[in-house]
């Protein structure tokens, strides 16, 4: 059972990367009716490799420390009412690598942050960093799309899944989630259309009944899946849709107005499954809501795929 009792929050100094905080306490707030939750505040300062004296350089690096070490102490007074600790670290180096590091070091279960802050020297290429912690982060990551308002609740969680036992590791962690802050979950299955060169009626015959089929065996499997998930005492709904699957995702978010998109970051690839990794960067960047991402990973001993 996933328990969550380490979030961070990773920050640039920016307002854009601000905007992770509302969602992260309030899933924090959530999550500690059942087990104690601690909120970690990261700040990282990027190593400039510049042609510098060295002392100016080691100045400059201190100063710039101080300043993210206050900075976060101001960050965290003006949450004190939110009822959930909070700690504070300032750590110097290459970005992505640095939270990724953190994290592992303070056994973190969850990370949120914005996918957007302000670039430049003194600050974070955000797009980049939270696509690489969806490609190597030791534990989930939930990222916050850019928008009118950051979700302090999330009322609709869309959680896709391709009928692999990998891409199933995201749904203990986003029941979880789920089940704590009262979210409607729908599972969605993606059947991908058959790639078949139509020349007869026949084939075209051939090629209905072929998705018919895939359609029928997702059917089952969702409908299986949903017994098994009985136990979670809350209630779940499930689709199947056919189409190209990182599309008909967002446009099932879109749709049913979703406000968080779950799923793995490595799902079962080849013929009539998902090369996830893709699909997974590209929900995240083009998704019109916040996604919650796992990686997914292989029994010790089996090859991952």
């Amino acid at each position: 059972m996933f328990q969550c009792q380490r979030l961070l929050v990773p920050l640039d100094g920016s307002p854009l990367a601000e905007r992770a905080l509302p969602s992260a306490f309030a899933i924090a707030q959530a999550l500690s009716h059942q087990i104690p939750v601690t909120a970690y505040l990261l700040r990282v300062v990027p190593s400039l490799y510049l042609s510098v004296d060295p002392l100016l350089f080691a100045e400059t690096l201190s100063l710039s420390e101080e300043e993210a070490e206050a900075y976060l102490a101001t960050i965290a007074t003006e949450h004190a009412t939110v009822n959930v600790p909070i700690r504070t670290a300032v750590s110097t180096g290459a970005v992505a690598e640095s939270i990724m590091t953190y994290a592992q070091q303070e056994n973190i279960q969850l990370i949120v942050m914005s996918s957007h802050g302000r670039s430049g020297l003194s600050r974070w290429m955000y797009g980049s960093v939270a696509e690489k912690l969806l490609r190597q982060a030791c534990c989930a990551s939930l990222i916050i799309r850019p928008g009118e308002k950051p979700p302090t609740t999330f009322g609709k969680i869309l959680v896709c899944l391709d009928g692999s036992p990998l891409a199933e590791q995201v749904l203990d962690p986003i029941l979880t989630i789920a089940k704590a802050v009262g979210a409607e979950v729908s599972l969605l299955r993606v059947v991908p259309p058959s790639h078949v060169v139509i020349e007869t009626h026949a084939m075209e015959q051939l090629l209905d009944t072929v998705e018919s089929l895939e359609r029928d065996m997702a059917e089952t499997y969702l409908n299986q899946l949903l017994v098994k998930l009985a136990d979670r005492e809350m209630p779940i709904a499930a689709q199947v849709v056919l189409g190209p699957v990182a599309e008909t995702i967002i446009d099932t978010a879109v749709t049913q107005q979703v406000d968080l998109i779950a799923m793995s970051s490595h799902g079962r690839s080849g013929i009539g499954r998902w090369v996830y990794g893709s699909v997974a960067e590209k929900v995240l960047r083009t998704a019109p809501c916040a996604t919650f991402v796992t990686r997914g990973t292989s029994p010790a001993g089996a090859p991952g795929r």
